[in-house]
């Protein structure tokens, strides 16, 4: 794992960009952000616009993001501990085989994000608009406040002590697939069967 200084980093960004921007334009400018293996713990990210970034096996530590945009972001195979998300947009990202712990999202928005066999655990979603996420992935010990579910069915995930407070979710009509198994030996379970197993892991949900 590798620490990057933030004069490097900052020329990156800058060149990240000009990149966005020129894409947004039709013209050629700047250089698409694609790094690996980088401990982001020390770094300021404020600056960083994370649309179309492909940042694989690093690790995020203790940051606060307000207002970024992810979409389109592809985060693979990373490491997100103790972040807080205020604002962000994560439309069509991309946190496969990620892990994602003790940290919070307040007025998001999730739209078709990918998280294929990644682990999210002890996460606090607060206002968040929600539609399209979790599937063949582990969701452990998350609280989900005044949050709109839409579309969201957890396919083939494994959950435990889910919690949903306010929140506009119907277990009965959403609910199509759970795992019952591990990541890497599935038992898929369906119909009433998977129902009935989200409900044992989760409360608060609504009842039709």
């Amino acid at each position: 794992m590798n620490k990057m200084k933030q004069e490097e980093l900052d020329l990156l960004i800058e060149n990240h960009n000009k990149y966005i921007k020129a894409l947004q334009n039709n013209e050629t400018d700047g250089k698409k952000l694609m790094l690996d293996r980088i401990d982001f713990s020390n770094n300021n990210l404020s600056k960083l616009n994370f649309v179309d970034v492909y940042i694989t096996d690093s690790i995020f530590n203790d940051t606060v993001l307000d207002g970024v945009n992810f979409g389109g972001a592809k985060i693979y195979d990373c490491k997100l501990n103790n972040m807080t998300f205020k604002n962000v947009n994560f439309g069509k990202a991309e946190f496969d085989f990620s892990y994602i712990k003790d940290s919070s999202f307040e007025d998001c928005f999730f739209t078709k994000v990918s998280s294929n066999q990644t682990l999210f655990e002890n996460l606090y979603f607060k206002s968040c608009k929600i539609n399209d996420v979790f599937s063949n992935s582990k969701i452990n010990y998350i609280h989900f406040e005044n949050c709109d579910f839409n579309g969201v069915e957890f396919w083939k995930c494994i959950v435990q002590g889910l919690q949903f407070t306010n929140s506009n979710f119907d277990v009965d009509d959403m609910i199509r697939k759970i795992n019952k198994g591990t990541l890497d030996e599935p038992v898929i379970v369906d119909g009433e069967e998977a129902v009935n197993t989200f409900k044992e892991y989760s409360t608060g949900y609504t009842k039709s």
